[in-house]
């Protein structure tokens, strides 16, 4: 089938924040190779320098500008583009393109919107008209009520009582409703909710608390063809946000009819809208009598989207990008390792996936950690298995932050404490259930505290008993094979039984791993998704003799972590291009890295000592890239003398402080024989300061003042010699009246090895895993470095914080509590900063 599209833009989202990780940059990344095998030029708006698409396509089909409506019309008038869409940017994105489509620019110059359609597309993030459409139609929605003011909410809420649901109607940021349980709360709420709304509208419902909360993933061709991907079940019912809720899928206690009927809506929701590609339908359902509502419709890519791809191995973005194109579903082409008819068989699933959120109240304590309606988690993780007891564990380990694979206990909490926090969920809801069943809570009693089904507390029970039987049977052959086979991990194990870690990997002779893959065995996939498991058939064998094993960060929590899955994915991309194997062990499934096409192999198992060892054994890598933040992992694998360790990105204990103030700082490259310097790098802060914690803007060149630049390499490689640190490293340098001082040394940091890959053009991601394997030709490095503050132009990178998201406002902007970042260019530093504020 020929395509008529030749050039298409993506607006992208902009920095990542609570609510969104990489998965939409995931998904973008797979839709360029698609678009690019099929000769359509992709132009991208975006600011966000964690983006591995901003670093992977021609610079000159990229817009490093704010997503915004004057620089869309920009793009489009200057580039000509066929065809624009928001599917890989988001809530931003949407609005960007309504507002072009309102203006009548898309149709001045002959742009289609591909994935929604353009008369329907002022319906998103319009809760009114949206219901409005749908019950036209039939489809149940929640009856609402739109107000004006405080008296008119007043009125409204003497005729349908407590408890309510409130919103802002065409809301200035993310749509999230508030639940009210009583007068005061609203007293106290109305003024922030109104505010939030530009046309100063609230829309009220009824509230449907503890309905069971559903959602669906699907596809829709422009022949009209459907297919449902996965059904996703919050553990908690409506009333906390599914990006906050535990979520199984696919769905476990929904009876065939409902899911069918749940199925037959978002079907017919995708035809009366007109979605064409990926479409997620949220519903709230009453299980005893199936009354079902719409709760949200979401026509792009988002965490729900990327969760089914990768509890089911069916290729979404491959697919939808196809789509996108008006390829009936029928003639959509995947890459050979798929079975040719992956694409038009609805997934079936022969394991269990839970998805755990990742709060950052770690780093915020003061943040309230009470779940609601509005998102709070900065991420999450996922675990696999065969039953729901494996996959629920897993995903527990994978969500901790103990690096010795040990579950935290609440065994301290008083009686009504415990009971406080079973009635309203916080962050650390799961191990408060455990405790709670640890003290002989009954399921029904749990069931009425908490309105969770019954179902999942005989899950957790099941791994309660388990634990138990495990105490008791220490070393008993049985019991080892129950826990691996519930989910435990050899750390847990370790620390239960009191036994070295080796000693239990000698008696571990049985883990096989299974493919991820939608056929549930029907057809013969190559996949290379792969989950452990304790049966008979192994799955998954050594993938080369030249291989790599990268890794991945995991659980995201607030800091440079989004930035820690770019150069995960540089590092696979950088890897594969020297001609090595690529292997990724990963479990957060909204990382790029787990891109399908990102990587030769991927294992979704929690990042602990265990499963590490496992992978090693199984693929026997040349190289383990593992990152310099992993200071247990680093010390336990430095043991084994067979694994070849590469430290990327580089452990930042090796850096050397004087004193914490800084003025402006030299990157250099430095090997074992020579040391190349870079560029100058400024630092800026919102006050004022010079604490290099709180420069939370940085800039290349430095530019600011005049530098004696050759005497200050000369002082920068001395200091580097004094010190045993390779790589990328930098000095820093702080005024000290007349004179200017060496103030540290240290590895340059994830997000400013990206500025520097930014303001140059080179990959120094790629350069160090060339030095890192003996692949390093220093001598055209040394040609492509451009002269030191020879640039006529400055890039600066901005951090972003989620302050106002989680209602915290005292705290200082510091790096370590970052949740994303902008990137601007300009001619002149201010030039640049202003950008940064459109």
């Amino acid at each position: 089938m020929e395509n008529k599209l030749k050039k298409i833009l993506i607006v992208g989202a902009g920095p990542s924040g609570i609510g969104q990780e990489c998965e939409l940059d995931s998904a973008a990344f797979q839709a360029l190779h698609v678009w690019k095998r099929l000769g359509i030029e992709t132009f991208l708006l975006d600011n966000n320098p964690y983006s591995v698409i901003l670093q992977e396509m021609n610079a000159d089909h990229v817009y490093i500008k704010p997503v915004n409506t004057d620089n869309a019309k920009h793009v489009i008038e200057s580039e000509h583009v066929d065809a624009i869409t928001s599917v890989f940017g988001g809530v931003n994105a949407l609005k960007v393109i309504q507002r072009l489509n309102k203006n009548g620019i898309l149709e001045e110059n002959n742009v289609d919107i591909i994935g929604l359609n353009k008369d329907n597309i002022d319906l998103f993030n319009n809760e009114n008209r949206l219901n409005q459409r749908l019950k036209e139609y039939g489809i149940p929605t929640p009856d609402y009520y739109i107000v004006s003011n405080f008296d008119e909410l007043r009125n409204v809420i003497d005729k349908i009582s407590f408890p309510i649901s409130v919103r802002p109607l065409d809301p200035k940021t993310r749509q999230q409703r508030s639940i009210f349980q009583n007068m005061e709360q609203v007293t106290n709420e109305a003024d922030n909710i109104f505010d939030e709304s530009k046309s100063g509208k609230c829309l009220i419902e009824r509230e449907i608390v503890g309905y069971k909360e559903i959602g669906t993933v699907s596809l829709r061709d422009t022949m009209g063809t459907k297919m449902m991907i996965s059904s996703l079940e919050d553990m908690n019912p409506v009333g906390v946000n599914s990006n906050d809720s535990v979520v199984f899928t696919p769905s476990q206690t929904l009876s065939d009819t409902q899911i069918q009927m749940i199925r037959s809506i978002s079907f017919e929701i995708m035809d009366v809208l007109g979605i064409k590609g990926v479409c997620h339908v949220q519903f709230a359902l009453n299980a005893e009598t199936d009354d079902c509502f719409v709760l949200k419709v979401n026509p792009s890519f988002n965490m729900s989207t990327t969760l089914a791809a990768r509890s089911t191995g069916y290729p979404v973005a491959l697919v939808t990008s196809q789509l996108l194109l008006n390829y009936p579903i029928m003639k959509v082409k995947l890459p050979e390792r798929f079975h040719k008819f992956t694409s038009i068989l609805q997934p079936i699933s022969d394991h269990i996936t839970v998805k755990i959120p990742i709060w950052p109240f770690e780093q915020l304590p003061e943040a309230d950690a009470r779940l609601g309606t509005k998102t709070k988690s900065i991420g999450s993780v996922i675990g696999v298995g065969r039953s729901c007891e494996a996959a629920l564990l897993k995903g527990i380990r994978s969500s901790q932050s103990s690096p010795k694979d040990v579950l935290p206990s609440y065994s301290e909490l008083s009686e009504d404490e415990l009971i406080s926090q079973l009635i309203h969920p916080t962050d650390i809801q799961l191990p408060i259930l455990f405790e709670a069943l640890s003290r002989h809570y009954t399921v029904e009693d749990l069931h009425e505290l908490t309105k969770i089904d019954r179902f999942f507390f005989i899950v957790m029970a099941s791994i309660d008993q388990s634990r138990s039987y495990i105490l008791q049977h220490q070393n008993d052959p049985k019991a080892f094979r129950l826990a691996h086979e519930m989910g435990f991990g050899d750390g847990m194990l370790s620390s239960i039984w009191h036994i070295n870690i080796d000693k239990l990997r000698r008696k571990d002779s049985y883990k096989t791993y299974k493919m991820i893959e939608p056929t549930a065995g029907e057809f013969p996939e190559q996949i290379n998704s792969f989950y452990a498991s304790y049966e008979i058939d192994n799955e998954s064998n050594q993938i080369g003799n030249k291989t790599a094993l990268v890794i991945g960060k995991g659980r995201n929590k607030i800091g440079p972590n989004v930035a820690s899955d770019f150069y995960t994915s540089e590092l696979l991309i950088q890897l594969k291009k020297i001609g090595f194997n690529t292997v990724i062990l990963n479990n957060n499934p909204n990382s790029a890295s787990l891109a399908p096409m990102m990587s030769d192999k991927q294992y979704i198992e929690p990042i602990q000592l265990g499963e590490i060892l496992d992978v090693i054994q199984t693929e026997k890598p040349k190289y383990v890239f593992l990152p310099g933040n992993r200071h247990f992992l680093i010390r336990e694998l430095s043991k084994y003398a067979e694994i070849n360790l590469v430290i990327l990105p580089p452990n930042q204990k090796n850096a050397v402080w004087y004193r914490s103030h800084v003025d402006f700082a030299f990157d250099l490259l430095v090997t074992d024989d020579q040391i190349i310097p870079i560029s100058t790098v400024g630092f800026k802060s919102e006050d004022g300061s010079d604490d290099i914690n709180l420069q939370t803007d940085y800039y290349v060149p430095y530019g600011k003042d005049a530098l004696n630049i050759d005497s200050l390499v000369q002082k920068a490689k001395v200091a580097v010699k004094n010190q045993n640190i390779h790589g990328l490293v930098q000095v820093l340098f702080y005024k000290d009246q007349d004179q200017i001082k060496i103030t540290g040394v240290r590895p340059l940091r994830i997000t400013e090895t990206v500025l520097l890959n930014m303001s140059t053009g080179i990959n120094w991601i790629g350069v160090l895993v060339r030095m890192a394997t003996g692949h390093l030709n220093i001598e055209k490095i040394k040609k492509e470095v451009p002269k030191i503050d020879s640039s006529t132009h400055f890039t600066v990178m901005q951090a972003s914080f989620p302050f106002k998201q989680l209602g915290v406002y005292d705290y200082k902007k510091d790096r370590s509590l970052e949740s994303g970042a902008k990137l601007s260019i300009g001619y002149t530093i201010n030039e640049a900063t202003k950008k940064l504020l459109k």
